[in-house]
């Protein structure tokens, strides 16, 4: 066995090369992109289509990138670091966890004060048809 240098021992982030940095913030970027549809897709068929119509824009909009942006990070903290769960990737997958849950409660929120349309009533008509009952006569 090789024994272990100070240098990495001292560090836990590995120096990317430059040549890679550029791939990482391409794939980074494409990633923020690919989270957001699939963020939106998920809360749209989790919390129901009616519920997200009836929210403000800018309340989607600050929770879809809040959640993108800590998946990004997340993902970052798992290929820029050497060990796969350090204190960086515990951090944003915390965040990711939070900003979910506000999710979920802003969307409860928005299912209870929803808009009811209920139209029945005791006016309301309906009509029926009665039949006499069959006889028989014996004469």
């Amino acid at each position: 066995m090789l024994p272990e240098t100070p240098h990495e021992t001292s560090h836990e982030t590995m120096p990317p090369d430059k040549k890679s940095i550029a791939w990482l913030r391409l794939a980074y970027a494409f990633e923020f992109l690919l989270a957001l549809l699939a963020i939106l897709t998920l809360w749209s068929e989790v919390g129901g289509q009616g519920h997200l119509d009836m929210m403000p824009w800018y309340t989607k909009l600050v929770c879809l990138m809040a959640s993108a942006w800590c998946a990004v990070r997340l993902t970052a903290g798992l290929v820029e670091e050497r060990k796969i769960w350090n204190r960086r990737t515990l951090v944003w997958l915390s965040g990711l966890i939070l900003v979910a849950t506000a999710m979920a409660a802003i969307t409860y929120y928005y299912h209870l004060h929803e808009d009811t349309d209920e139209q029945d009533s005791d006016e309301t008509a309906t009509a029926m048809n009665i039949k006499p009952p069959l006889t028989l006569s014996m004469e």
